[in-house]
């Protein structure tokens, strides 16, 4: 019999629900229906719910035992409105974030795991032979939204001959295929070396490439699955050169001595634009870290620039009084992190190699307990409440 006092709720009403709600009860309402569920991990809901973010954070590793699994530990407020949130996990291994997922290369394995929903899944990586050189790339697709690992790897078999191949990982289904490598004028043997360093910035992933006497920037379109080169700034690049996406741009910051101690911005939007140089001497940066790079973080609502450098400190640069502050010193920078409801599905995968994919579940600490089910009721019903209030006005 139908019950007479059930109430209906439209999908589009309860995702105006949903954004009003904090992480933690948005987490458990996800174990309520398969429909609610649905809704949640919808790719529309999570790029609004990022797009609905008002405080920033930044993520940083904490040395740990590595038989342990990834988790997070509290977040720590420094003055402003910057907030760090430590992953438990080996500072020495390479990460890579894009969206608030991070993914950590192994070398017979990749995790890519979101610390949020506490998912963490691994996927085969293939075997590691001496002589090879591996360059890694981690990012999301525009168009369909996937998320995509991107393997390139070259071996010599003579004094000057190399073999690239290119690989790529989706996600979402687990499967790998094989991609049209860069072209040879690309990638010229035993000249063209690219940095392990890579970022994702509107759909493609970027590479600092050392060619010959110069620099270029290697580009990977991931809908497209094809290179190219993206000029580097009228500036003098140099192995200190490092980059990086800030705002959602991408962003060289390279370091000069001579003859000034001083670190520049650039900033590509249609062009390059130097957004920040920033005199380095006499401001309280240890001069016994000169020689090395920083690398920019995050830019404040207040117009603050937030940097690191490759001696784990945290500084934070105010334009309006050119002052330079010491944040922490002993922060392994990994990026700047969003919460972010993407899921990573369990389905069935296609390996090329013969292992077997491994499922973990990551560990989330904060300060808070989770909320049970008669306080998610209560937010939900306050929430609804609001929502009716000012549709209500809008009406009247």
């Amino acid at each position: 019999m139908i019950n007479p006092s059930s109430i209906y709720i439209v999908d589009d009403l309860l995702e105006e629900i949903f954004l009003l709600l904090p992480l933690k009860p948005i987490l458990k309402s996800k174990t309520v229906s398969k429909r609610w569920r649905s809704i949640l991990e919808s790719k529309n809901f999570v790029k609004r719910r990022v797009s609905l973010q008002k405080s920033r954070k930044i993520l940083a590793a904490y040395n740990c035992d590595c038989a342990r699994k990834p988790w997070l530990l509290p977040e720590s407020r420094f003055k402003g409105d910057e907030e760090i949130v430590y992953l438990h996990c080996d500072t020495t291994r390479p990460s890579m974030t894009c969206d608030g997922l991070v993914c950590i290369p192994e070398q017979d394995w990749i995790n890519v795991l979101n610390p949020w929903t506490r998912q963490l899944r691994r996927f085969c990586f293939g075997a590691w032979w001496p002589g090879y050189s591996r360059v890694m790339g981690f990012g999301c697709e525009k168009v369909t939204g996937s998320y995509k690992v991107v393997k390139m790897e070259t071996w010599s078999y003579s004094d000057h001959h190399r073999v690239v191949e290119c690989s790529v990982l989706d996600v979402e289904t687990g499967q790998w295929w094989m991609m049209t490598p860069p072209s040879y004028n690309m990638l010229r043997p035993l000249s063209h070396k690219l940095s392990r360093k890579s970022v994702c910035v509107n759909g493609s992933i970027y590479w600092l490439q050392h060619v010959g006497s110069g620099y270029k920037i290697l580009a990977l379109n991931l809908h497209k699955e094809k290179f190219h080169h993206v000029s580097v700034p009228l500036t003098r690049v140099t192995q200190e050169t490092q980059i990086a996406s800030l705002e959602n741009r991408l962003t060289l910051a390279a370091t000069y001595t001579n003859p000034e101690w001083k670190l520049d911005i650039w900033r590509k939007d249609t062009r390059w634009n130097k957004t920040y140089s920033i005199s380095l001497a006499g401001k309280g940066v240890p001069r016994e870290i000169r020689r090395k790079g920083f690398t920019p973080v995050s830019v404040s609502k207040q117009g603050n620039l937030v940097f690191t450098d490759d001696h784990k400190r945290l500084f934070k640069y105010y334009p309006r009084t050119d002052e330079i502050r010491c944040l922490c010193l002993d922060t392994c920078v990994i990026s700047p992190f969003s919460e972010t409801l993407a899921p990573l599905p369990l389905k069935s995968s296609t390996l090329p190699f013969p292992h077997p994919r491994r499922t973990y579940k990551c560990r989330l600490r904060s300060k808070q307990d989770e909320l049970g089910i008669v306080e998610l009721l209560i937010t939900t019903l306050v929430a609804l409440g609001i929502l009716l209030g000012s549709l209500s006005r809008s009406v009247y």
